[in-house]
């Protein structure tokens, strides 16, 4: 990549994550969960905007024929007041018996492990990042065949390309994957 694009998309990273450090926690946690009241109760309207956002993603994540139609879904566990939550989406996971992965870093790595349950969710202890995390110490199936991946980013444009939060995990994993007999949809 060269120079002046990597200059750009910092740029571009700073300016969305200003934009994102503005949206409350409470709104972010709270997206899904009684939309409607939430929605009359708020004061402002961006937190109005948000809650709707939110909203809407996970309606289209529950409606799209690529997750109706997966077994095997990595989900990435949201960074708190950056990304959209993805607790329900995990949660409809389970309820409808598909097989849950989520990522585990060690240090510029990132492998997709599996999720046994929803208590096993729950018990996730939280990293550097402040993002639960499957504990290094424990062993966990690796995901070796995924149907889709659901991968955060900072923005995305009409053509489904994404702007990461600079590491370079995801792109690194997607490389892996694309070397398996069926790629994952991402």
């Amino acid at each position: 990549m060269s120079q002046p694009v990597r200059a750009i998309k910092k740029t571009l990273r700073k300016e969305m994550r200003n934009l994102l450090d503005q949206i409350p926690l409470e709104k972010i946690e709270e997206e899904t969960q009684g939309h409607a009241q939430k929605i009359m109760d708020c004061q402002n309207i961006m937190d109005v905007k948000n809650i709707i956002d939110c909203a809407i993603v996970t309606e289209k994540v529950f409606s799209s024929q690529e997750y109706l139609s997966s077994t095997h879904v990595s989900v990435y566990l949201s960074f708190p007041k950056a990304e959209i939550s993805t607790k329900s989406i995990i949660l409809d996971i389970f309820n409808k018996g598909k097989i849950c992965y989520v990522p585990r870093w060690d240090g510029d790595y990132m492998e997709m492990v599996k999720l046994e349950s929803l208590n096993d969710y729950s018990s996730l202890k939280v990293n550097k990042w402040n993002i639960p995390e499957p504990d290094h110490d424990q062993n966990r199936d690796i995901a070796t065949q995924l149907d889709l991946i659901l991968m955060p980013g900072l923005a995305f444009d009409l053509h489904r390309n994404r702007l990461g939060h600079g590491k370079g995990y995801y792109d690194k994993y997607l490389t892996k994957c694309r070397q398996w007999t069926k790629p994952p949809i991402a």
